[in-house]
């Protein structure tokens, strides 16, 4: 027995390490695609202005024909999704009318009896789980409520019903919440549970994990951290109607009309369309390309779907509007989706390889060293500021030492030239502020920083948080005795923090 544990033991990393590598992989050729189509994709997305590249995948005839994660993201690193999150959700609601635990027609309020208020409006007690799948509840949405609240069903529950459910799109994270939170009253497991026993095991995602409310219910509507590889396997799952490998996981019926037009998604038309006016399923968002559709999450998060071409794309990154993403798929790629093989396409193959490998995010322009150098070591002490850093110190060795306000430390090596990784002790920098945001969240986060004097009298720090989605850049200048602060969520507003060295 002692020696099958041992042997456990040795395959246990080979056995998470196969999360990634999992789906067979191929050349855009011998898939019937363009391999300068793909080449011209991942070009244009490297170009966007203001908007990093975390992950990429294009998947033909379920084979990866091409993928790029730009330093300092690795295939292995986990990405938050947003909104993205939803789609999963669905799954699961999907999974359990599979089992008959709950239907589309049932009303919400028959699955919270103890968190009624005294009196039930009419629109409240018709409004159903399809309403909520399809973002049509009724209530206006209220953003902040996850703030300012512990029990967010409760609250829900007695928020105001304007509308008839199922009249009106809406979107509302929270509509998104309550299926999770009713997925978890019929399962008696959390949603993270259940969709690992259900869809997660057989389709050998190994690495997941969900924030989760104060009460301990999966938020659901975001939240959801899984691996860019994670997200071509959804992508196939809606392609192929619920069905994985011959085994069908969630019902052809519900996954067809999850990935329909089901409402108007409440944007009105325009010439010409764009991506965000042509619909909305189950927790799924039409896309215009015809017959397309798509998992969407905010600052650009997608799992896209185009069942005629039998292709799924996957991009993971950092800005506020994605659709220019979208549009790179299908202006660049889908050109060169073609009906049969292509011809062995050696140079162009090797141009896409090289692109693909040697992508990186860009490094801070400078030198290695200054005269004002002899500042390393000593403590830089801050004025209050947002991010609740107390001190700073740059130690001899390149490390970056950030000190809170709580008394926690963090310590984060800095690459000249290249990425260095750490690991956190706390939290990357996050755009939701939810009470208890983060609870669920493994404390395994990555940091990766590099950095260059850009002037004699000017340091530049970047860190990306690369099993998350953010990252801080610190700009020190020592004349003024100031840095700035800015993340990397777009609209944020950098700080600029007076700091006097001890």
């Amino acid at each position: 027995m002692r020696r099958q544990f041992a042997i456990l033991l040795a395959l246990l990393p080979l056995l998470l390490a196969a999360q990634v590598g999992d789906l067979p992989r191929s050349t855009p050729a011998a898939e019937g695609t363009s391999t300068q189509a793909v080449i011209n994709m991942m070009d244009s997305l490297m170009r966007l202005p203001e908007c990093d590249i975390h992950h990429v995948m294009v998947v033909r005839h379920g084979k990866v024909i091409a993928e790029m994660h730009p330093t300092p993201f690795r295939a292995e690193d986990s990405h938050t999704l947003y909104s993205a999150s939803k789609t999963f959700t669905s799954l699961a609601v999907g999974c359990a009318i599979d089992e008959n635990l709950l239907r589309l027609d049932d009303r919400v309020m028959t699955f919270f009896p103890d968190k009624r208020t005294n009196r039930v409006s009419d629109n409240m007690a018709a409004m159903t789980v399809r309403d909520l799948l399809m973002m049509a509840s009724g209530i206006k949405p209220d953003g902040t409520m996850r703030n300012n609240s512990t029990d967010w069903v409760k609250d829900f529950l007695a928020k105001p019903v304007d509308d008839v459910p199922g009249s009106r799109f809406q979107y509302d994270s929270m509509c998104t919440f309550m299926l999770s939170a009713i997925v978890q009253r019929v399962t008696g497991q959390t949603m993270l549970e259940y969709l690992q026993k259900k869809l997660f095991n057989p389709m050998h995602i190994t690495v997941a994990d969900w924030e989760m409310s104060p009460d301990g219910i999966c938020t659901g509507g975001w939240g959801l951290r899984v691996q860019a590889e994670t997200m071509a396997k959804l992508g196939l799952l809606l392609l192929n109607k619920g069905n994985w490998n011959g085994e069908q996981l969630v019902s052809a019926d519900y996954m067809t009309a999850a990935c329909s037009r089901l409402i108007d998604g409440g944007a009105k038309e325009t010439v010409p369309p764009t991506d965000g006016n042509q619909g909305y399923g189950y927790q799924v968002w039409q896309s215009k390309w015809p017959g397309s559709y798509r998992a969407d999450g905010a600052m650009g998060q997608y799992s896209v779907v185009v069942p005629e071409a039998d292709l799924v794309v996957v991009i993971l990154g950092m800005k506020l509007y994605g659709h220019e993403e979208l549009a790179c798929i299908w202006n660049h790629l889908m050109p060169g989706i073609k009906a049969e093989p292509l011809k062995p396409e050696k140079k162009l193959q090797a141009k896409l390889e090289k692109l693909c490998s040697g992508a990186m995010l860009s490094l801070p322009k400078g030198k290695k060293t200054s005269k004002k150098q002899m500042i390393w070591g000593k403590m830089m002490s801050l004025d209050p500021n947002k991010h609740n850093l107390k001190d700073l110190v740059i130690a001899d060795d390149g490390q970056f030492r950030m000190f809170f306000n709580d008394g926690t430390e963090e310590r984060i090596d800095m690459g000249y030239g290249q990425w260095s990784y750490s690991q956190l002790n706390g939290y990357p920098v996050y755009s939701i502020n939810a009470i208890n945001r983060m609870q669920g969240f493994a404390h395994d986060f990555t940091a990766a920083a590099t950095y260059a004097w850009t002037s004699p009298t000017t340091l530049e720090v970047r860190i990306h948080y690369v099993d998350w989605i953010s990252g801080t850049t610190f700009t020190f200048d020592f004349d003024k005795h100031e840095v700035t602060m800015r993340d990397t969520y777009p609209n944020s507003k950098p700080e600029t923090v007076p700091f006097t060295i001890q």
